[in-house]
């Protein structure tokens, strides 16, 4: 997995760290329209730092694959894509199942589910969740897998959750998987995990089109937008 230079004492405190972050963050929220050169000398300037950490921060993005470079070109962001995003997802719900299959999870009670009105607070919500089921399986490299699935996937989750028939089916879906989980009932709850995830993954094809037509009519400019990120981190 790819994460594990974030957990370096002291990395997100670097200039390089915050530079990877705040680009990371734009590009994993579609901030930027698909296919935009990210031009090292002109993302320095806006954060008012050296070519240098921007440059090291760019190549670690394009290692993870959030971001493409084409030789002696640059760098560019990439268009939201079907098949990926729906293999990340499919992964994390073959880790949460082999982890309720193996233990099943014991903190479910410990769970309150959020306002249904809020879409980042559900998908946050959502998200730590898999992360402690995951946790539970003692496992790193499922941790790190499911990890990173919830940050590739974030923005069509938001997305999805803003369709009022799927909002109303995720909610139905988790207040059962944690009365299941209360209940120890290991295979209904590995059932509702498969049936949450399997539905996920048939919407992801026009999520994927909504995604990438909102990202390319980005009306701010991203640059400006790369600004108030790394003031917030």
């Amino acid at each position: 997995m790819f994460r594990h230079h974030e957990d370096k004492l002291g990395w997100d405190q670097s200039k390089v760290g915050q530079v990877y972050k705040a680009l990371k963050n734009l590009v994993v929220n579609c901030q930027v329209p698909p296919r935009t050169r990210l031009d090292p000398t002109a993302i320095s300037k806006r954060l008012n730092t050296s070519v240098t950490p921007v440059r090291e921060a760019l190549i670690q993005l394009e290692t993870e694959g959030y971001i493409a470079s084409y030789l002696g070109i640059g760098y560019y962001t990439k268009k939201l894509d079907t098949k990926t995003l729906s293999d990340h997802l499919d992964s994390t719900s073959m880790v949460l199942k082999h982890a309720l299959r193996e233990n099943i999870y014991e903190h479910s009670k410990f769970a309150l589910l959020p306002s249904w009105t809020d879409y980042y607070l559900i998908r946050e919500f959502l998200q730590l969740f898999y992360d402690g089921i995951a946790e539970a399986s003692n496992n790193r490299i499922m941790r790190d897998l499911v990890h990173e699935s919830n940050v590739r996937t974030s923005y069509i989750r938001w997305l999805d959750l803003q369709q009022p028939e799927r909002l109303s089916c995720i909610r139905d879906d988790m207040s059962e998987l944690l009365e299941l989980l209360d209940k120890r009932d290991k295979e209904a709850a590995i059932a509702n995990v498969d049936r949450q995830f399997s539905a996920m993954i048939s919407t992801v094809p026009e999520l994927v089109l909504e995604g990438n037509r909102r990202a390319g009519n980005t009306n701010e400019s991203w640059l400006e937008t790369l600004s108030k990120l790394s003031v917030e981190s």
